[in-house]
């Protein structure tokens, strides 16, 4: 997922929502490069992170140095840091399973910044993996206990078109991990040249990326 969206946004100017996270594990996360808000500040022209979590807002900035942060909430707040400049990008990273509304919360910032951000990007969970088939058999769940939903590719290309976004692509990201028996069958196809492939539901991530208008 990291890597697809630095990619994506290599040199460009980009609003991150969602910025933040829990405090314990923003160390933890850029410890192993994975905190998605560094990524995007090294791999862009310009980002701007906004939160509602002031509190780890205060942390990003007074520990950790991040100053192309701000406290706000996109949805009740007039931001002039971002209706004031022209964006490239707009990330949505696994925030909208989060929201108790999330299209009404797409079709705010729309209305709100259309004018000024071009595309956008946003991750979600997918329902469609090989330990969600496995625990669905088996009659159990396992979740996040603060996400309210799980996306298909046409669930969250439908809440897209909902919210009077223009969806163009879905892609399958984050490479759950594999069985000792499929690493070794992955290894001696490698071994004879044979193309190794990875199923869609091999990923537990959906990125969607189109455009605000």
């Amino acid at each position: 997922r990291e890597d697809a969206i630095t990619e994506i946004i290599k040199g460009k100017d980009v609003i991150h929502i969602g910025c933040s996270d829990h405090i314990p594990l923003i160390r933890k996360k850029m410890a192993a490069n994975k905190w998605l808000h560094k990524l995007i500040t090294d791999n862009s022209r310009f980002c701007i992170g906004i939160d509602i979590d002031r509190e780890s807002i205060e942390f990003v900035v007074r520990e950790l140095g991040f100053s192309n942060v701000i406290y706000g909430n996109i949805v009740t707040d007039d931001l002039k840091e971002l209706s004031e400049k022209d964006w490239d990008f707009a990330v949505f990273g696994e925030i909208i399973e989060h929201l108790d509304n999330p299209v009404e919360f797409l079709r705010i910032f729309r209305e709100k910044y259309g004018r000024n951000v071009k595309r956008f990007i946003i991750t979600v969970p997918s329902v469609y993996n090989r330990k969600n088939m496995k625990n669905m058999l088996r009659y159990r769940e396992e979740i996040n206990s603060d996400h309210r939903y799980w996306f298909t590719p046409y669930t969250i290309a439908k809440l897209a078109v909902s919210a009077g976004l223009n969806p163009e692509r879905v892609s399958y990201v984050n490479l759950i991990p594999l069985g000792i028996m499929k690493l070794i069958f992955r290894k001696i196809k490698t071994i004879f040249h044979i193309p190794v492939k990875y199923p869609y539901y091999y990923f537990s991530s959906l990125i969607i990326t189109g455009t605000l208008n």
